[in-house]
């Protein structure tokens, strides 16, 4: 038996570069998407997709309602296929699996064929169940990820429909070609910012050791770009360091979910955007009030002395912020995981997935290797 080991800082590491590559190849990336949605004469996109393919979409979403001129939606595919796919038909419909192998996604694009739509799978393994059932599969820029809890592939799925949006934008005229450039400055801003979150994130760890090691009860606050950075953060908690993790939009914590602080909860915060900053620091401050577990990430200055607080300088504005974001959380499970020695799951979840399983059959098996970690060093 090969050493378990988790590769997720590797490609966390990784995606920075690859970004930069899709960045300047965007439109040859995008080409076979754009071509789809415009061709269709669509005013609308749906975008199926669950788990951390979802997070991903959810990191991206406010960028692309901003400046694609579209509607875009995110349903996840349970949804979809049962209950609301009569309520997108006029829209252009993907469905997004980074493995291309979970049942929920191929069933989406079953149904799309039922409906007679064409069945537009997105995914980062074009060898996988998806080809089978997919009209067409569009490969959206990962090139390799072979840790299951996957990383890089969620911050490039963002960057992904980020660019499709300003693709699809720019030839529509919805976007000026100022305008386009500026905003794929952006992005290229947001990995910049990605890269100073890797290099201060390991020293903040270190300085809360003992807090983030010991988490139990957690919630992880954002809104607008932010927000997909905490559904896959809590996400990732989840799943590696296997505590309960809750994702909530900022202003909707303080709505109720507040009223069980103690002080042994956690509290995560996002402050990435100049027009609800103090909204966000009062909130952070009175959460601190209860509980000394509270921790912020800003982008902007005047916490420089709190220890609980880290600030990272950028240009960036607030609807590509979950891009560097991501990092925060993806490094503090991972090193948190390493350090508990915590990926273990219950012996009991064998009989779960006897029972029930959301990846297909064909692949379960490398799946399942995958799963566990069965890497050489």
């Amino acid at each position: 038996m090969a050493e378990k080991k988790l590769l997720m800082d590797e490609y966390v590491q990784e995606a920075p570069a690859q970004a930069l590559k899709n960045i300047e190849n965007s439109y040859e990336l995008t080409k076979p998407m754009v071509d789809m949605y415009i061709e269709g004469n669509y005013a609308s996109v749906c975008i199926v997709a669950s788990g951390s393919s979802g997070n991903g979409t959810e990191a991206a979403i406010d960028f692309m309602r901003r400046y694609m001129g579209a509607s875009v939606e995110l349903m996840p595919p349970f949804t979809f296929t049962h209950y609301n796919y009569d309520l997108v038909k006029d829209d252009f419909v993907v469905v997004v699996s980074q493995s291309g192998i979970s049942t929920n996604s191929i069933d989406a694009l079953k149904k799309l064929k039922e409906l007679g739509k064409p069945a537009i799978g997105i995914t980062a393994n074009l060898e996988n169940d998806f080809k089978d059932y997919a009209d067409v599969e569009i490969d959206y820029g990962v090139v390799e990820e072979k840790e299951p809890y996957v990383t890089k592939g969620v911050t490039l799925l963002a960057l992904f429909f980020m660019l499709f949006a300003l693709e699809t934008g720019k030839r529509t005229g919805y976007l000026s070609e100022e305008k386009y450039d500026a905003k794929k400055q952006q992005l290229k801003e947001a990995f910049t910012a990605y890269e100073k979150v890797l290099a201060a994130v390991p020293d903040f760890i270190q300085a809360h050791i003992k807090e983030l090691s010991s988490l139990q009860k957690t919630f992880l606050c954002a809104a607008g770009g932010a927000y997909g950075a905490v559904c896959e953060g809590a996400l990732k908690a989840s799943e590696l360091m296997k505590i309960l993790a809750v994702p909530l939009e900022t202003e909707e914590y303080i709505h109720g979910y507040n009223l069980q602080l103690v002080p042994e909860h956690t509290v995560f915060f996002l402050d990435t955007d100049a027009g609800t900053s103090k909204r966000v620091r009062d909130i952070y401050r009175a959460t601190r009030k209860v509980t000394d577990r509270a921790y912020m990430l800003t982008c902007f200055d005047g916490l420089t002395q709190d220890g609980n607080v880290l600030t990272i300088e950028t240009n960036a504005e607030q609807s590509v912020s979950s891009i560097y974001c991501l990092p925060f959380f993806q490094m503090i499970v991972y090193t948190i995981t390493v350090y508990l020695d915590c990926l273990e799951q219950h012996p009991l979840l064998k009989e779960f997935n006897s029972v029930v399983s959301s990846k297909s059959d064909k692949y379960a098996k490398d799946y399942i290797r995958r799963l566990n970690c069965e890497f050489e060093q």
